[in-house]
């Protein structure tokens, strides 16, 4: 099975896979094979939400912030939403960022 992003994180790509999913969570993170996977189900901002909640559980592992799990989970989470709610208001910036991120060049 391929995925259907691969998203580079720090030095790392994460294979992204959509598949099905016993209708206990939305998705996961597995670091040792720096792997996201969500169901197949999700659709829209649940989707990019999902996508986004996972990532920032490899942010926390890639980057070394382990703490206590609960923590993670929260600060996790509230990322997702906040960043899903941002670029859902916010177009232009979503359009500003890969503009800035496709360019090549800095300018002065």
């Amino acid at each position: 099975m391929n995925p259907f992003m691969v998203v580079k994180v720090g030095a790392v790509d994460i294979d992204v896979f959509s598949l099905p999913f016993d209708g206990e969570a939305f998705g996961d993170f597995n670091y040792l094979n720096m792997r996201i996977r969500v169901d197949e189900n999700l659709k829209g901002a649940v989707l990019v939400d999902t996508v986004k909640h996972e990532l920032n559980h490899a942010i926390w592992a890639i980057y070394n912030l382990k703490t206590e799990k609960e923590e993670e989970e929260r600060v996790c989470s509230i990322m997702a939403t906040c960043w899903t709610q941002i670029e859902r208001d916010n177009p232009h910036l979503v359009r500003w960022t890969e503009r800035n991120l496709n360019q090549r060049t800095m300018k002065k």
